[in-house]
Parts: structure tokens; sequence; C-alpha cells
């Protein structure tokens, strides 16, 4: 098995939750920015991400995602929306993405 780097891990599986969040979230009308409850991000994702809440807190340290708090927790924080602030996957990428989602 070929050895991936960790930068290139990170941004596969913050593709991976950008698409989530694209396929299972909803624009908010006042924003104008997808969201998505993080209970349904964490059912969609259980099983592609085995670090989501690192891959969460990754992507907040890039400026692609928002959310209120530093660790969400099931079930305490099924309700908390995740806000995606970068739309800007390529669509090649989110292809590749999408073939790995369940």
């Amino acid at each position: 098995m070929a050895h991936i780097k960790p930068e290139m891990q990170t941004a596969h599986e913050i593709g991976i939750l950008t698409v989530a969040l694209k396929s299972h979230g909803s624009r908010n009308p006042a924003s104008g920015k997808i969201e998505c409850p993080y209970g349904i991000v964490f059912d969609k994702t259980q099983h592609t991400l085995e670090a989501l809440n690192g891959t969460l807190r990754a992507a907040k340290r890039q400026k692609k995602i928002t959310f209120d708090g530093e660790l969400l927790m099931m079930p305490k924080d099924k309700d908390v929306p995740i806000v995606l602030l970068d739309e800007g996957e390529g669509e090649e990428e989110e292809k590749k993405v999408q073939e790995t989602l369940p």
C-alpha cells in the first residue's frame, strides 16, 4: 500500500466532509451558506471518516467550515449546525470523493 502524506489525507477527508455537507445540508436563506446539523454529518460520514472531530477541527482552522464550540459530541450536539464557508471543491475532486461515500 502506498504511503499517503498526512496533509493529502486531511485534504481528502475535508473533501469528504464538504461533499457530505453539500449532499445532506440545505442553504440558509439568511446567510446564503449551506448548513447541516452535526448529527446528520455524523451519520453520513461515520463509515468514511475515522476521526470526524479531527477533520472538523482541521476544516475549521482552514476556514472551510464553522460551528459553535470546539468539539462536537453525539448526541448532545446533534442539532449544532455546521456551516460550509468554502464551496470551492473542484468538480474532478468532488467526483473522486463521491465515489468513496456510501
